[in-house]
């Protein structure tokens, strides 16, 4: 079916992709799959929404070389430490976006610099706040967040820091529209709801596009090497239509079956692996 397509690297997602329920480690038979690409010289890119710190331990392994985090906003070579492409909000723009829901006693994640950033009322009462089940484990088996006394925007401005994304979760409902417009209000701001009621920022001049071409020219190969594989549209949804195949599974949301080359079975039945043994590695 695929035959023709010279497969040289593949960018994969995390969660509702590789991951298994718990949003921390892989299945036995996904590892496997991305052991036997690697030993082919496939290039294993994990293309996701979350920051630096918030990867998964086994792809914390050397053998992923590049890691491409935030939608874009930073992709990195991790043998070099180089930065190789870089989009945040400007150090003005960081300030602005944290005076909306800072000093509010609101459970948000601020990602820049590769790491999480946290208001210091926030890390003190954790135990109140909505904490992701697989952000517990970065809260406190990893223990890098990154507590700032003070006001978040005052920081970020005074340390010439620019976001690279911001998660916020359990919002009252008496704040929830009055921010997200006031999101929506800033022309260098896109939103995405999220759950449990939250709301994730990111930079609406981002192009994840033109950040991955940036690193497949580093690689030196194009789109028409690249498997891409991912369940949702903000993201995995443009690698797909760019790539030479493109990848999905049962659980992803109809518009983007509807672009997918393939659709394979769902995360929680190792769809990931069940897709590269029938596609790459041709054993089924």
């Amino acid at each position: 079916m695929f035959d023709n397509c010279e497969i040289k690297a593949i960018t994969l997602d995390f969660d509702g992709t590789t991951l298994q329920k718990d949003k921390i480690w892989l299945s036995p038979r996904n590892f496997r799959a991305l052991q036997e690409l690697q030993k082919r010289g496939i290039v294993c890119i994990p293309c996701t929404g979350r920051s630096a710190d918030m990867f998964p331990p086994q792809f914390e392994d050397p053998s992923y070389r590049y890691w491409f985090t935030c939608c874009g906003a930073r992709v990195l070579d991790r043998q070099t430490g180089e930065i190789i492409y870089k989009s945040t909000f400007t150090p003005q723009q960081s300030s602005e976006i944290c005076r909306v829901f800072e000093g509010k006693g609101i459970y948000c994640e601020v990602a820049a610099e590769g790491k999480l950033f946290f208001e210091k009322q926030v890390m003190d009462n954790l135990w109140k706040y909505p904490v992701p089940p697989h952000h517990v484990w970065y809260m406190y088996a990893s223990g890098r967040p990154v507590t700032v006394e003070g006001k978040l925007s005052d920081y970020f401005l005074e340390n010439n820091i620019g976001l690279e994304k911001i998660n916020l979760y359990g919002i009252p409902e008496e704040e929830f529209q009055d921010m997200q417009d006031r999101f929506n209000s800033m022309p260098f701001a896109g939103t995405k709801l999220s759950d449990p009621v939250g709301i994730q920022v990111f930079n609406r001049d981002m192009d994840c596009i033109e950040a991955m071409q940036v690193l497949l020219d580093r690689i030196g190969i194009t789109f028409d090497n690249v498997l891409s594989i991912g369940d949702s549209m903000l993201l995995d949804g443009q690698m797909m239509q760019h790539a030479a195949i493109g990848v999905t599974l049962e659980n992803a949301p109809d518009d983007v079956k509807a672009i997918a080359d393939y659709v394979t079975d769902r995360y929680d039945e190792d769809g990931f692996a069940k897709a590269i043994e029938k596609l790459i590695l041709k054993e089924s």
